[in-house]
């Protein structure tokens, strides 16, 4: 699936993905709200080979929409995924150290190796770093073949 996130404005971002059946979904977004999480779920996932995250069931046919809200049926796959990027984008934006990272996940029976969370934190870095030197109208291009 291709993504391709158009910076509209410095606020406002528009979602593009292709996926492999040519099938299309677009939804503008704050990008302030979501960019970062979503990108941290995009690194995640991918990093991780799991497939039933937000863009893993994105790349399966379900729209935007469908995948919002903690109450909505179709999350419940997404729900575990979240508990790991959320600690995850915590320690990008410097809110707790990495060394305490596995502290927050501990309750979910899962354990990051050192070296798959700096290689996320290295990724979302350099992601987002690439976002900020685009210019408006421009977009940032990245693959789901997970």
């Amino acid at each position: 699936m291709k993504i391709e996130i158009n910076k509209a404005t410095n606020y406002k971002c528009t979602y593009k993905v292709t996926r492999a059946d040519k099938s299309i979904e677009l939804i503008t977004l704050e990008t302030k709200v979501f960019l970062v999480h979503d990108i941290c779920h995009y690194v995640v996932e991918k990093n991780l080979e799991y497939e039933k995250g937000f863009w893993g069931m994105l790349s399966e046919g379900y729209a935007f929409k469908e995948l919002f809200g903690k109450d909505n049926l179709l999350t419940t796959e997404l729900r575990f995924i979240e508990k790991i990027v959320g600690p995850v984008q915590s320690v990008f934006l410097g809110y707790f150290p990495k060394e305490d990272f596995n502290m927050f996940v501990q309750y979910l029976d899962f354990t990051m190796t050192k070296s798959v969370l700096d290689t996320c934190l290295t990724e979302i870095e350099s992601i987002l770093k690439n976002w900020e030197k685009l210019p408006i109208g421009e977009q940032l291009i990245l693959e789901w073949k997970v």
